[in-house]
């Protein structure tokens, strides 16, 4: 695993980071470094070198990438920038693009997807139900197409939307650019899995053809990527972007 720490940009109030596929954001298992360790580190290297001492640096978590996904992280320095862009992201004002390899070539050349999500207790894991196995939510159980119950986390069922672009196809893959609407669990992962094109390395949401042809291909990770993040600036109160290119692993 790649644990270089990577800043695209670093000022008072915020670091933003470039995180490598394969690291967690926090909550890393012993022995592996993670995100925001990483930071917390690097920030008390600097303090030291300019003779400063007293409490360890702040680090404010203000969104997570799951741990094989890599790109952009932006993480606050202090509280008041915390509590500032986090505002912004509970009320979607925040600007937030993806970049996905898919299993299959997708016949539309952009489209808009809204799913009802929910969490199942057993796995963990999303998956997308339908308006009538919804509304059969009693007592944090729903009943699914095919009669069988299904347990859910905290009884929550939650809108899912995003809009994609076909950059790039072949005859077994399309590379999507996403613009994420809104930030659920595992989102574009089960929403592209349930239209039929899970993301090519993704061993929880995919397909058993869509895994042969991950490994066929070389592509170990999930296949998806923060490239682009836009908010308002804690200080300068200006929307801004920082963005990567798009990783080598993702390319056709």
């Amino acid at each position: 695993m790649n644990t270089t720490l990577k800043i695209i940009h670093e000022d008072n109030d915020i670091i933003v980071c470039h995180k490598p596929a394969g690291m967690a954001t926090e909550g890393a298992t012993v022995g592996k470094m993670d995100l925001v360790s990483s930071i917390r580190n690097y920030l008390a290297r600097k303090n030291r070198a300019a003779g400063k001492t007293g409490k360890p640096p702040y680090v404010g978590t203000l969104y997570r990438l799951d741990q094989p996904v890599e790109g952009v992280v932006v993480v606050a320095k202090n509280k008041a920038a915390a509590t500032f862009i986090a505002k912004q992201i509970k009320e979607h004002t925040t600007d937030k693009y993806y970049y996905a390899l898919c299993y299959g070539n997708m016949a539309d050349d952009a489209g808009h997807l809204e799913d009802l999500l929910v969490r199942k207790q057993n796995d963990g894991l999303a998956l997308v139900v339908s308006r009538k196995e919804a509304n059969s939510l009693k007592n944090q159980t729903i009943i699914l197409g095919k009669g069988q119950e299904q347990r859910i986390f905290s009884g929550e069922i939650k809108k899912a939307v995003l809009d994609y672009e076909v950059m790039q196809r072949d005859e077994n893959s399309s590379l999507l650019k996403i613009k994420l609407q809104t930030g659920r669990f595992h989102q574009i992962r089960v929403q592209l899995a349930h239209m039929g094109h899970p993301i090519l390395g993704d061993r929880k949401y995919g397909t058993k053809e869509s895994l042969k042809y991950s490994e066929k291909v070389g592509k170990t990770n999930v296949c998806l990527a923060c490239y682009r993040f836009g908010f308002v600036h804690p200080s300068s109160k200006k929307k801004v972007f920082f963005e990567i290119t798009i990783p080598q692993s993702l390319k056709l």
